[in-house]
Protein backbone atom coordinates (compact mmCIF):
# COMPACT_ATOMS: atom_id res chain seq x y z
CA UNK A 1 0.00 0.00 0.00
CA UNK A 2 2.51 2.18 1.05
CA UNK A 3 4.92 2.23 -2.18
CA UNK A 4 1.83 3.03 -4.32
CA UNK A 5 1.31 6.33 -2.86
CA UNK A 6 3.89 7.71 -4.95
CA UNK A 7 3.65 6.09 -8.12
CA UNK A 8 0.85 8.36 -9.27
CA UNK A 9 2.66 11.43 -8.69
CA UNK A 10 5.66 9.89 -10.10
CA UNK A 11 3.56 9.34 -13.50
CA UNK A 12 2.17 12.19 -13.70
CA UNK A 13 5.08 13.90 -13.41
CA UNK A 14 6.47 12.15 -15.99
CA UNK A 15 4.16 12.46 -18.08
CA UNK A 16 4.44 16.03 -18.04
CA UNK A 17 7.86 16.03 -18.52
CA UNK A 18 7.30 13.77 -21.90
CA UNK A 19 3.75 16.09 -23.18
CA UNK A 20 6.60 19.15 -22.79
CA UNK A 21 8.96 17.54 -24.68
CA UNK A 22 6.72 16.84 -27.52
CA UNK A 23 4.81 19.93 -27.67
CA UNK A 24 7.96 21.42 -28.23
CA UNK A 25 8.61 19.17 -31.49
CA UNK A 26 5.77 19.27 -32.85
CA UNK A 27 2.62 20.86 -33.24
CA UNK A 28 -0.61 20.55 -30.44
CA UNK A 29 -3.21 18.36 -31.75
CA UNK A 30 -5.31 20.14 -29.61
CA UNK A 31 -7.92 17.94 -29.12
CA UNK A 32 -10.56 19.56 -26.93
CA UNK A 33 -11.14 22.18 -29.56
CA UNK A 34 -13.56 20.13 -31.71
CA UNK A 35 -15.85 17.14 -30.45
CA UNK A 36 -15.28 15.87 -34.28
CA UNK A 37 -11.83 15.43 -33.46
CA UNK A 38 -12.42 13.91 -30.19
CA UNK A 39 -14.00 11.05 -30.96
CA UNK A 40 -10.68 9.14 -32.10
CA UNK A 41 -9.90 9.53 -28.48
CA UNK A 42 -12.95 7.20 -27.70
CA UNK A 43 -11.39 4.26 -30.24
CA UNK A 44 -8.07 5.57 -28.46
CA UNK A 45 -9.07 4.44 -25.23
CA UNK A 46 -11.14 1.13 -26.10
CA UNK A 47 -7.69 0.23 -27.60
CA UNK A 48 -5.75 1.32 -24.14
CA UNK A 49 -8.53 -0.69 -22.33
CA UNK A 50 -7.94 -4.20 -24.49
CA UNK A 51 -4.42 -3.20 -23.79
CA UNK A 52 -4.96 -3.56 -20.11
CA UNK A 53 -6.79 -6.27 -20.76
CA UNK A 54 -4.16 -8.55 -22.21
CA UNK A 55 -1.81 -7.11 -19.31
CA UNK A 56 -4.15 -8.62 -17.16
CA UNK A 57 -4.73 -12.12 -18.88
CA UNK A 58 -0.42 -12.00 -18.77
CA UNK A 59 -0.80 -11.35 -14.95
CA UNK A 60 -3.55 -14.21 -14.56
CA UNK A 61 -1.62 -16.88 -16.49
CA UNK A 62 1.44 -15.98 -14.42
CA UNK A 63 -0.66 -16.16 -10.92
CA UNK A 64 -2.47 -19.50 -12.41
CA UNK A 65 1.19 -21.05 -12.69
CA UNK A 66 2.21 -19.46 -9.35
CA UNK A 67 -0.78 -21.44 -7.77
CA UNK A 68 -0.78 -24.77 -9.61
CA UNK A 69 2.73 -24.79 -8.12
CA UNK A 70 2.12 -23.64 -4.94
CA UNK A 71 -0.43 -26.80 -4.46
CA UNK A 72 1.95 -29.29 -5.35
CA UNK A 73 4.81 -27.90 -3.49
CA UNK A 74 2.55 -27.54 -0.28
CA UNK A 75 1.62 -31.30 -1.00
CA UNK A 76 4.79 -32.19 -0.29
CA UNK A 77 6.15 -30.00 2.29
CA UNK A 78 2.92 -31.24 4.95
CA UNK A 79 3.92 -34.37 3.74
CA UNK A 80 7.30 -34.40 4.76
CA UNK A 81 6.73 -32.72 8.04
CA UNK A 82 4.13 -34.84 9.24
CA UNK A 83 6.75 -37.66 9.91
CA UNK A 84 9.47 -35.35 9.39
CA UNK A 85 12.18 -38.71 10.56
CA UNK A 86 10.66 -41.15 8.44
CA UNK A 87 10.66 -38.63 5.46
CA UNK A 88 14.62 -37.55 5.60
CA UNK A 89 15.54 -41.02 6.33
CA UNK A 90 15.09 -42.40 2.78
CA UNK A 91 17.76 -41.07 0.33
CA UNK A 92 15.41 -40.15 -2.57
CA UNK A 93 13.60 -37.65 -0.03
CA UNK A 94 16.51 -36.57 0.92
CA UNK A 95 18.48 -35.93 -2.33
CA UNK A 96 15.31 -34.57 -3.62
CA UNK A 97 15.29 -31.99 -1.11
CA UNK A 98 18.86 -30.74 -1.19
CA UNK A 99 18.32 -30.57 -5.14
CA UNK A 100 15.01 -28.49 -4.69
CA UNK A 101 16.40 -26.40 -2.39
CA UNK A 102 19.57 -25.55 -4.37
CA UNK A 103 18.07 -25.59 -7.58
CA UNK A 104 14.01 -25.09 -7.72
CA UNK A 105 14.24 -22.19 -5.64
CA UNK A 106 16.92 -20.22 -7.54
CA UNK A 107 14.43 -20.65 -10.69
CA UNK A 108 10.92 -19.44 -8.46
CA UNK A 109 12.91 -16.52 -7.87
CA UNK A 110 14.08 -15.86 -11.26
CA UNK A 111 10.47 -16.38 -12.21
CA UNK A 112 9.26 -13.76 -9.74
CA UNK A 113 11.68 -10.94 -10.92
CA UNK A 114 10.59 -11.51 -14.55
CA UNK A 115 8.70 -8.57 -15.54
CA UNK A 116 4.86 -9.50 -16.81
CA UNK A 117 3.52 -7.59 -19.34
CA UNK A 118 6.35 -6.00 -21.39
CA UNK A 119 4.55 -6.33 -24.80
CA UNK A 120 1.78 -4.26 -23.07
CA UNK A 121 3.88 -1.88 -21.64
CA UNK A 122 5.89 -0.90 -24.97
CA UNK A 123 2.05 -0.92 -26.44
CA UNK A 124 1.04 2.03 -24.22
CA UNK A 125 4.28 3.92 -24.96
CA UNK A 126 3.74 3.54 -28.56
CA UNK A 127 0.26 5.01 -27.89
CA UNK A 128 1.11 7.99 -25.79
CA UNK A 129 2.23 9.64 -28.84
CA UNK A 130 -1.77 9.63 -29.80
CA UNK A 131 -2.95 10.98 -26.23
CA UNK A 132 -3.56 14.98 -24.83
CA UNK A 133 -0.60 16.45 -24.26
CA UNK A 134 -0.38 18.61 -21.02
CA UNK A 135 -1.29 21.34 -23.42
CA UNK A 136 -4.70 19.61 -23.50
CA UNK A 137 -5.42 19.15 -20.09
CA UNK A 138 -4.75 22.93 -19.48
CA UNK A 139 -7.11 24.22 -22.26
CA UNK A 140 -9.87 21.43 -21.04
CA UNK A 141 -9.36 23.18 -17.94
CA UNK A 142 -9.91 26.66 -19.27
CA UNK A 143 -12.64 25.62 -21.11
CA UNK A 144 -14.51 23.94 -18.00
CA UNK A 145 -13.99 27.20 -16.14
CA UNK A 146 -15.12 29.10 -19.20
CA UNK A 147 -18.52 27.35 -19.38
CA UNK A 148 -18.68 27.71 -15.19
CA UNK A 149 -17.97 31.97 -15.59
CA UNK A 150 -19.95 32.57 -18.73
CA UNK A 151 -23.38 30.72 -17.65
CA UNK A 152 -22.51 30.93 -13.69
CA UNK A 153 -22.58 27.98 -12.56
CA UNK A 154 -21.80 25.99 -9.75
CA UNK A 155 -18.48 23.97 -9.09
CA UNK A 156 -20.53 21.17 -6.78
CA UNK A 157 -23.45 21.19 -9.71
CA UNK A 158 -20.95 20.94 -12.07
CA UNK A 159 -19.09 18.10 -10.63
CA UNK A 160 -22.59 15.84 -10.26
CA UNK A 161 -23.37 16.40 -13.39
CA UNK A 162 -25.96 19.14 -13.14
CA UNK A 163 -24.88 21.40 -16.24
CA UNK A 164 -27.16 24.67 -16.28
CA UNK A 165 -30.63 22.98 -14.80
CA UNK A 166 -30.49 19.66 -16.42
CA UNK A 167 -29.01 16.85 -14.66
CA UNK A 168 -27.04 14.42 -17.05
CA UNK A 169 -26.14 10.79 -15.65
CA UNK A 170 -22.30 11.34 -15.80
CA UNK A 171 -19.75 12.97 -12.77
CA UNK A 172 -15.82 14.09 -11.83
CA UNK A 173 -13.98 12.16 -9.71
CA UNK A 174 -11.35 13.60 -7.53
CA UNK A 175 -8.83 13.48 -9.64
CA UNK A 176 -10.99 15.86 -12.33
CA UNK A 177 -11.91 18.59 -9.40
CA UNK A 178 -8.52 18.51 -8.50
CA UNK A 179 -6.44 18.66 -11.54
CA UNK A 180 -9.01 21.39 -12.38
CA UNK A 181 -7.67 23.30 -9.46
CA UNK A 182 -3.97 22.58 -10.07
CA UNK A 183 -4.43 24.50 -13.28
CA UNK A 184 -6.21 26.92 -12.25
CA UNK A 185 -3.90 27.52 -9.29
CA UNK A 186 -0.72 27.94 -11.40
CA UNK A 187 -2.45 30.19 -14.23
CA UNK A 188 -2.98 32.86 -10.41
CA UNK A 189 -7.35 31.63 -10.52
CA UNK A 190 -6.91 31.20 -6.50
CA UNK A 191 -10.52 31.89 -6.23
CA UNK A 192 -11.63 29.23 -8.77
CA UNK A 193 -9.04 27.22 -7.89
CA UNK A 194 -10.36 26.92 -4.20
CA UNK A 195 -13.74 26.06 -5.31
CA UNK A 196 -12.66 22.78 -7.34
CA UNK A 197 -9.62 22.03 -4.34
CA UNK A 198 -12.33 21.87 -1.97
CA UNK A 199 -14.83 20.08 -4.28
CA UNK A 200 -11.76 17.32 -4.40
CA UNK A 201 -11.40 17.07 -0.42
CA UNK A 202 -15.26 16.25 -0.11
CA UNK A 203 -15.39 13.81 -2.52
CA UNK A 204 -12.62 12.21 -0.87
CA UNK A 205 -14.50 12.29 2.38
CA UNK A 206 -17.42 10.41 0.62
CA UNK A 207 -15.05 7.97 -1.81
CA UNK A 208 -12.41 6.19 -2.59
CA UNK A 209 -10.02 5.86 -5.50
CA UNK A 210 -9.44 2.29 -7.04
CA UNK A 211 -5.82 1.40 -7.39
CA UNK A 212 -2.98 2.84 -8.57
CA UNK A 213 -5.00 6.01 -9.16
CA UNK A 214 -4.31 7.01 -5.53
CA UNK A 215 -4.70 10.92 -4.34
CA UNK A 216 -3.79 11.67 -0.79
CA UNK A 217 -6.18 13.82 0.66
CA UNK A 218 -3.31 15.14 3.06
CA UNK A 219 -1.88 16.30 -0.40
CA UNK A 220 -5.08 18.04 -1.22
CA UNK A 221 -5.87 19.83 1.97
CA UNK A 222 -2.20 20.69 2.00
CA UNK A 223 -2.89 22.51 -1.33
CA UNK A 224 -6.20 24.10 -0.90
CA UNK A 225 -4.41 25.63 2.33
CA UNK A 226 -1.75 27.39 0.04
CA UNK A 227 -4.51 28.51 -1.82
CA UNK A 228 -6.49 30.06 0.98
CA UNK A 229 -3.22 31.86 1.77
CA UNK A 230 -2.91 33.06 -1.45
CA UNK A 231 -6.34 34.54 -0.72
CA UNK A 232 -5.37 36.06 2.36
CA UNK A 233 -8.09 33.56 3.87
CA UNK A 234 -5.75 32.93 6.93
CA UNK A 235 -8.19 31.94 9.38
CA UNK A 236 -9.78 29.61 6.98
CA UNK A 237 -6.43 28.31 5.83
CA UNK A 238 -5.21 27.11 9.66
CA UNK A 239 -8.51 25.50 9.81
CA UNK A 240 -7.63 23.00 6.87
CA UNK A 241 -3.75 22.64 8.51
CA UNK A 242 -5.30 21.88 12.03
CA UNK A 243 -7.28 19.20 10.25
CA UNK A 244 -4.83 17.62 8.26
CA UNK A 245 -2.92 17.62 11.97
CA UNK A 246 -5.88 15.43 13.26
CA UNK A 247 -4.90 12.64 11.12
CA UNK A 248 -0.77 13.53 11.19
CA UNK A 249 -0.14 14.81 14.63
CA UNK A 250 3.93 15.04 14.12
CA UNK A 251 4.13 16.06 10.32
CA UNK A 252 6.85 18.62 10.16
CA UNK A 253 5.80 20.38 7.16
CA UNK A 254 2.14 20.55 8.39
CA UNK A 255 3.52 21.89 12.44
CA UNK A 256 5.56 24.57 10.11
CA UNK A 257 2.93 25.77 8.15
CA UNK A 258 0.66 25.84 11.03
CA UNK A 259 3.19 27.92 12.64
CA UNK A 260 3.70 30.28 9.85
CA UNK A 261 -0.05 30.94 9.09
CA UNK A 262 -0.02 31.92 13.16
CA UNK A 263 2.81 34.30 12.34
CA UNK A 264 0.75 36.07 9.50
CA UNK A 265 -2.76 35.94 11.72
CA UNK A 266 -0.59 37.49 14.99
CA UNK A 267 1.29 40.16 13.13
CA UNK A 268 -2.01 40.65 11.24
CA UNK A 269 -0.38 40.71 7.51
CA UNK A 270 -2.93 41.21 5.29
CA UNK A 271 -3.35 43.59 2.52
CA UNK A 272 -6.44 42.78 1.08
CA UNK A 273 -8.24 40.06 -0.73
CA UNK A 274 -6.00 38.65 -3.86
CA UNK A 275 -8.67 37.58 -5.55
CA UNK A 276 -6.47 36.19 -8.91
CA UNK A 277 -5.88 38.25 -11.94
CA UNK A 278 -8.39 37.53 -13.64
CA UNK A 279 -11.14 37.07 -11.14
CA UNK A 280 -13.67 38.89 -12.33
CA UNK A 281 -15.05 41.30 -9.14
CA UNK A 282 -18.12 42.89 -11.11
CA UNK A 283 -21.12 40.29 -9.96
CA UNK A 284 -23.53 41.49 -12.63
CA UNK A 285 -23.03 39.56 -15.96
CA UNK A 286 -21.61 41.27 -18.98
CA UNK A 287 -24.25 42.13 -21.87
CA UNK A 288 -22.31 38.75 -23.67
CA UNK A 289 -22.95 36.79 -20.63
CA UNK A 290 -26.34 38.24 -20.25
CA UNK A 291 -26.92 37.08 -24.23
CA UNK A 292 -25.80 33.77 -23.76
CA UNK A 293 -27.65 33.03 -20.69
CA UNK A 294 -30.77 34.21 -23.14
CA UNK A 295 -31.19 37.04 -20.51
CA UNK A 296 -31.82 39.77 -23.47
CA UNK A 297 -35.50 41.82 -23.78
CA UNK A 298 -37.27 40.28 -26.30
CA UNK A 299 -38.33 43.16 -29.40
CA UNK A 300 -40.59 44.69 -29.16
CA UNK A 301 -40.01 46.68 -33.14
CA UNK A 302 -43.24 46.18 -34.91
CA UNK A 303 -41.07 45.89 -38.18
CA UNK A 304 -39.47 42.84 -37.85
CA UNK A 305 -41.61 40.17 -39.22
CA UNK A 306 -41.70 36.59 -41.01
CA UNK A 307 -42.21 36.27 -44.92
CA UNK A 308 -41.48 34.15 -47.74
CA UNK A 309 -38.37 35.73 -49.57
CA UNK A 310 -39.00 35.42 -53.48
CA UNK A 311 -37.78 38.55 -54.76
CA UNK A 312 -34.39 38.81 -53.93
CA UNK A 313 -33.44 36.11 -57.09
CA UNK A 314 -35.31 35.19 -59.97
CA UNK A 315 -35.40 31.69 -58.87
CA UNK A 316 -36.68 32.79 -55.35
CA UNK A 317 -40.01 33.10 -57.42
CA UNK A 318 -40.22 29.35 -58.55
CA UNK A 319 -38.79 28.41 -54.27
CA UNK A 320 -39.22 31.11 -51.68
CA UNK A 321 -37.55 30.95 -48.63
CA UNK A 322 -38.71 31.12 -45.22
CA UNK A 323 -36.73 34.45 -44.03
CA UNK A 324 -37.00 35.83 -40.79
CA UNK A 325 -36.18 39.59 -40.39
CA UNK A 326 -34.23 40.12 -36.95
CA UNK A 327 -32.94 43.44 -36.99
CA UNK A 328 -32.68 46.79 -39.13
CA UNK A 329 -29.28 48.29 -37.80
CA UNK A 330 -27.43 46.44 -38.72
CA UNK A 331 -29.64 44.78 -41.08
CA UNK A 332 -29.94 40.83 -40.31
CA UNK A 333 -32.37 37.79 -41.31
CA UNK A 334 -32.69 34.13 -40.87
CA UNK A 335 -33.36 31.68 -42.93
CA UNK A 336 -35.44 28.69 -42.01
CA UNK A 337 -34.66 24.97 -43.17
CA UNK A 338 -32.43 25.99 -45.99
CA UNK A 339 -30.24 22.90 -45.86
CA UNK A 340 -31.16 19.76 -45.91
CA UNK A 341 -30.40 16.74 -44.02
CA UNK A 342 -28.52 14.86 -46.45
CA UNK A 343 -26.58 18.47 -47.24
CA UNK A 344 -25.55 18.66 -43.76
CA UNK A 345 -24.09 14.99 -43.63
CA UNK A 346 -22.25 15.27 -46.53
CA UNK A 347 -20.86 18.50 -45.42
CA UNK A 348 -19.84 16.99 -42.20
CA UNK A 349 -18.34 14.08 -43.73
CA UNK A 350 -16.20 16.23 -45.74
CA UNK A 351 -14.71 18.43 -43.29
CA UNK A 352 -14.17 16.27 -40.42
CA UNK A 353 -10.62 14.43 -42.26
CA UNK A 354 -9.29 17.79 -42.51
CA UNK A 355 -10.27 19.67 -39.56
CA UNK A 356 -7.54 22.11 -37.61
CA UNK A 357 -7.14 24.58 -34.90
CA UNK A 358 -8.97 27.69 -36.05
CA UNK A 359 -6.67 30.94 -36.33
CA UNK A 360 -7.41 34.65 -36.29
CA UNK A 361 -5.90 37.19 -38.40
CA UNK A 362 -4.06 39.66 -36.08
CA UNK A 363 -3.24 42.78 -37.99
CA UNK A 364 -0.25 44.18 -35.69
CA UNK A 365 1.41 40.86 -37.14
CA UNK A 366 0.10 40.37 -40.57
CA UNK A 367 -0.20 36.78 -40.62
CA UNK A 368 -2.78 34.29 -39.09
CA UNK A 369 -2.76 32.59 -35.08
CA UNK A 370 -3.66 31.01 -32.91
CA UNK A 371 -5.80 32.43 -30.07
CA UNK A 372 -7.14 31.73 -27.07
CA UNK A 373 -10.06 33.53 -27.31
CA UNK A 374 -11.10 31.03 -30.66
CA UNK A 375 -11.09 27.50 -29.84
CA UNK A 376 -12.67 25.43 -32.67
CA UNK A 377 -11.74 23.28 -35.65
CA UNK A 378 -11.81 24.53 -39.36
CA UNK A 379 -11.75 23.02 -42.82
CA UNK A 380 -11.84 25.44 -45.93
CA UNK A 381 -13.81 24.70 -49.74
CA UNK A 382 -12.84 26.61 -52.68
CA UNK A 383 -16.22 27.23 -54.21
CA UNK A 384 -15.78 25.05 -56.85
CA UNK A 385 -15.21 21.81 -54.53
CA UNK A 386 -17.95 20.07 -55.37
CA UNK A 387 -21.48 19.85 -56.65
CA UNK A 388 -22.43 20.42 -52.74
CA UNK A 389 -20.27 23.62 -52.53
CA UNK A 390 -21.56 24.67 -55.92
CA UNK A 391 -24.55 24.62 -54.96
CA UNK A 392 -24.31 26.29 -51.13
CA UNK A 393 -22.62 28.96 -53.03
CA UNK A 394 -25.79 29.37 -55.59
CA UNK A 395 -27.65 29.15 -52.40
CA UNK A 396 -26.39 32.17 -50.46
CA UNK A 397 -26.42 34.46 -53.97
CA UNK A 398 -30.07 33.96 -54.00
CA UNK A 399 -30.77 34.90 -50.72
CA UNK A 400 -28.41 38.09 -50.58
CA UNK A 401 -29.04 38.86 -53.89
CA UNK A 402 -24.96 39.70 -53.77
CA UNK A 403 -22.08 38.05 -56.26
CA UNK A 404 -19.74 35.84 -54.83
CA UNK A 405 -16.88 36.63 -57.06
CA UNK A 406 -13.40 37.68 -55.18
CA UNK A 407 -15.39 36.42 -52.00
CA UNK A 408 -13.55 34.25 -49.40
CA UNK A 409 -13.96 30.37 -49.26
CA UNK A 410 -16.79 28.58 -46.87
CA UNK A 411 -15.69 27.66 -44.32
CA UNK A 412 -17.28 24.66 -42.04
CA UNK A 413 -16.40 24.98 -38.00
CA UNK A 414 -16.97 22.34 -35.32
CA UNK A 415 -16.34 23.23 -31.88
CA UNK A 416 -15.59 21.05 -28.70
CA UNK A 417 -15.22 20.98 -25.55
CA UNK A 418 -16.62 24.71 -24.25
CA UNK A 419 -16.17 26.09 -27.80
CA UNK A 420 -16.49 29.72 -28.51
CA UNK A 421 -15.39 32.73 -30.88
CA UNK A 422 -14.95 35.88 -28.31
CA UNK A 423 -16.61 39.08 -29.07
CA UNK A 424 -15.35 40.17 -32.56
CA UNK A 425 -16.01 42.08 -35.91
CA UNK A 426 -15.75 40.80 -39.04
CA UNK A 427 -14.91 43.21 -41.44
CA UNK A 428 -10.88 44.17 -41.47
CA UNK A 429 -11.34 48.06 -41.47
CA UNK A 430 -7.48 48.50 -43.26
CA UNK A 431 -7.38 50.79 -46.54
CA UNK A 432 -3.83 49.92 -48.72
CA UNK A 433 -3.92 46.38 -47.16
CA UNK A 434 -3.08 43.48 -49.28
CA UNK A 435 -6.26 41.82 -47.10
CA UNK A 436 -8.57 44.19 -48.79
CA UNK A 437 -7.15 45.72 -51.41
CA UNK A 438 -8.28 43.86 -54.51
CA UNK A 439 -11.99 42.31 -53.60
CA UNK A 440 -12.38 45.34 -50.50
CA UNK A 441 -13.60 44.43 -46.98
CA UNK A 442 -16.34 41.63 -45.43
CA UNK A 443 -19.81 43.51 -46.51
CA UNK A 444 -21.76 40.57 -45.22
CA UNK A 445 -21.67 37.07 -43.05
CA UNK A 446 -23.63 34.43 -43.94
CA UNK A 447 -23.54 31.67 -41.54
CA UNK A 448 -24.88 28.42 -41.58
CA UNK A 449 -25.42 26.35 -38.57
CA UNK A 450 -25.65 22.34 -39.35
CA UNK A 451 -26.66 20.98 -35.75
CA UNK A 452 -28.72 21.92 -32.74
CA UNK A 453 -27.01 22.14 -30.07
CA UNK A 454 -28.76 20.74 -26.36
CA UNK A 455 -27.25 23.95 -24.61
CA UNK A 456 -25.18 27.03 -25.12
CA UNK A 457 -23.78 27.85 -27.95
CA UNK A 458 -25.63 31.09 -29.05
CA UNK A 459 -24.66 33.75 -31.43
CA UNK A 460 -25.01 37.07 -29.66
CA UNK A 461 -24.49 40.29 -30.39
CA UNK A 462 -23.79 42.33 -27.65
CA UNK A 463 -24.30 45.61 -28.73
CA UNK A 464 -27.71 45.65 -29.82
CA UNK A 465 -28.75 42.43 -27.23
CA UNK A 466 -29.66 39.88 -29.67
CA UNK A 467 -28.92 36.45 -29.64
CA UNK A 468 -29.43 33.56 -32.12
CA UNK A 469 -29.09 30.35 -31.02
CA UNK A 470 -28.48 26.93 -33.37
CA UNK A 471 -31.62 25.58 -35.38
CA UNK A 472 -29.65 22.63 -37.60
CA UNK A 473 -30.73 23.97 -41.24
CA UNK A 474 -30.92 27.41 -41.24
CA UNK A 475 -28.92 30.26 -41.50
CA UNK A 476 -28.35 33.82 -40.12
CA UNK A 477 -26.80 37.06 -42.84
CA UNK A 478 -25.82 40.45 -41.52
CA UNK A 479 -24.38 43.18 -42.97
CA UNK A 480 -20.68 44.43 -41.50
CA UNK A 481 -20.98 47.53 -43.46
CA UNK A 482 -22.81 50.70 -43.47
CA UNK A 483 -24.42 51.65 -46.84
CA UNK A 484 -21.67 54.25 -46.53
CA UNK A 485 -18.72 51.61 -46.54
CA UNK A 486 -17.92 52.27 -43.27
CA UNK A 487 -17.47 49.32 -40.49
CA UNK A 488 -20.76 49.16 -38.79
CA UNK A 489 -19.67 48.29 -35.04
CA UNK A 490 -22.94 47.41 -33.85
CA UNK A 491 -22.04 44.17 -35.47
CA UNK A 492 -19.70 43.32 -32.75
CA UNK A 493 -20.67 39.21 -32.31
CA UNK A 494 -19.39 36.20 -30.43
CA UNK A 495 -19.85 32.58 -29.88
CA UNK A 496 -21.11 31.73 -26.77
CA UNK A 497 -19.66 28.36 -25.22
CA UNK A 498 -21.04 25.38 -25.96
CA UNK A 499 -22.39 23.85 -22.48
CA UNK A 500 -23.36 20.13 -24.20
CA UNK A 501 -23.73 19.30 -27.90
CA UNK A 502 -21.11 19.34 -31.20
CA UNK A 503 -21.80 22.37 -32.90
CA UNK A 504 -21.05 22.76 -36.12
CA UNK A 505 -21.42 25.89 -38.57
CA UNK A 506 -20.31 26.79 -42.13
CA UNK A 507 -19.52 30.17 -42.89
CA UNK A 508 -19.15 32.52 -46.15
CA UNK A 509 -17.31 36.01 -45.93
CA UNK A 510 -18.59 37.76 -49.10
CA UNK A 511 -16.30 40.98 -50.26
CA UNK A 512 -17.50 44.30 -51.13
CA UNK A 513 -15.60 44.90 -54.52
CA UNK A 514 -18.28 43.11 -56.51
CA UNK A 515 -21.45 44.59 -55.05
CA UNK A 516 -21.22 47.78 -56.50
CA UNK A 517 -24.35 47.52 -58.51
CA UNK A 518 -26.01 45.61 -55.92
CA UNK A 519 -25.41 47.73 -52.80
CA UNK A 520 -23.54 51.11 -53.82
CA UNK A 521 -21.68 52.65 -51.52
CA UNK A 522 -23.43 56.02 -50.43
CA UNK A 523 -21.57 58.90 -49.33
CA UNK A 524 -23.11 61.27 -46.39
Amino acid sequence: MRSSNWLLPLILLSGQVLFRVRGEEQAEESHCTSVAGMVKLLQLEADLIDNLSDYANELERKLDNVRRSISSLRLESEKARSNTEEYLSNPLNAFSLIRRMNRDWLVWQMYMEDPVGLTQVDKVQELREQMPTGTDVEEAVTALDRIQSTYDLQVGHIASGLLNGKQYNVSLTALDSYAMGQILFDQSRYLAAAGWIYQAISWLENFTLPEPLVLSKMEVLSVYSETLLKLNEYADALKVVNIALTDRPHDIKLLLKKSEIETLIRTGANNGPKRGKTHNVNPNPTAYQMGCRDLFPKSTDGRLHCRYNSTTSPFLKLAPLKMELVGLEPYMVLYHEVLSSAEISEMQEMATPGLKRATVYLASKKRNEVVKTRTSKVAWFPDSFSPLTLRLNARIADMTGFKLMGSEMLQLMNYGLGGHYDKHYDFFNMTNSNTTQINGDRIATVLFYLSDVEQGGATVFPNIQKAVFPQRGSAIIWYNLKDTGEPDTQTLHAACPVIVGSKWVCNKWIREREQYHTRPCFKK
